[in-house]
C-alpha cells in the first residue's frame, strides 16, 4: 500500500512459534514461525542468534593503517581484515574493540571514535556490527591472540588500504563496510 503515493514500509511478521536452537558457542542456530501480515500464512525461517561483534580502522601517529592477515576456514583463503571481534556480554562496544585491537596487533589506541552501527545480514542473524576508527595508535606488545588465531600484523599507508578496497584485495563484507564509514567519515 501506499500513504499519500508514497510506498508504506512493509508490516512486521508476527513471530508464532520459536523453534529449538542449537548453539555452536559464537552462535545458535534455530528455525522459527512467522506469519506474513498480508494473509496469515506460516512461513520457516532460520535465524542465526549472535553476539554482537566490533571492529575498528586503527591509525597509526604517523597515519598509517593497522590491518591483519589470517587464514579463514570458511573461504578457504587468507583474509586481509581490520582488528575485531565478539563483544563479550555486557561488555561496551568501545571497550571490546580496544581490547581486541591490542589482543590481536599489539597496538593500543590513543583515543577510539564510533563511526556506526549496521547490520551483518538482517535476513537471518539478530546481531549488530560496531565500528569503530582508533586514533594515534602505538605499538606496545607483539599482540596476544587467542587460541586458535594465526595473525599477520601488517602496516599501510591509506593510498594501499583504499587500493586494496577497490581493488578486491580486501573481501570480508564487514571490513568494506568499516572502511566505507570511515571514508564517509573523513579518516581514509
Amino acid at each position: 500500500g501506499t500513504i499519500g503515493g508514497v510506498p508504506a514500509d512493509p508490516r512486521p511478521w508476527r513471530l508464532v512459534r520459536k523453534g529449538e536452537r542449537h548453539d555452536y558457542q559464537i552462535l545458535r542456530v534455530g528455525e522459527d514461525e512467522f506469519a506474513d501480515p498480508r494473509n496469515g500464512d506460516e512461513h520457516r525461517r532460520v535465524i542465526i542468534e549472535a553476539d554482537d561483534w566490533c571492529n575498528v580502522l586503527p591509525i597509526t601517529r604517523s597515519g598509517e593503517i593497522v590491518m591483519l592477515k589470517q587464514f579463514r576456514f570458511g573461504s578457504g583463503e587468507v583474509s586481509r581484515e581490520l582488528p575485531g571481534g565478539v563483544i563479550d556480554p555486557g561488555e561496551e562496544p568501545a571497550a571490546a574493540v580496544t581490547r581486541e585491537l591490542e589482543e590481536e596487533t599489539g597496538y593500543r589506541a590513543g583515543r577510539v571514535l564510533p563511526l556506526g552501527v549496521y547490520r551483518a545480514n538482517p535476513a537471518h542473524f539478530t546481531n549488530r556490527v560496531h565500528a569503530f576508527v582508533a586514533l594515534d595508535c602505538e605499538p606496545v606488545h607483539d599482540g596476544h591472540p587467542d587460541h586458535g588465531e594465526d595473525l599477520v600484523v601488517e602496516v599501510l599507508p591509506k593510498a594501499s588500504v583504499r587500493e586494496l578496497a577497490a581493488s578486491g584485495g580486501i573481501t570480508h563484507a564487514l571490513m568494506l563496510a568499516t572502511l566505507h564509514l570511515a571514508t564517509l567519515a573523513g579518516y581514509l
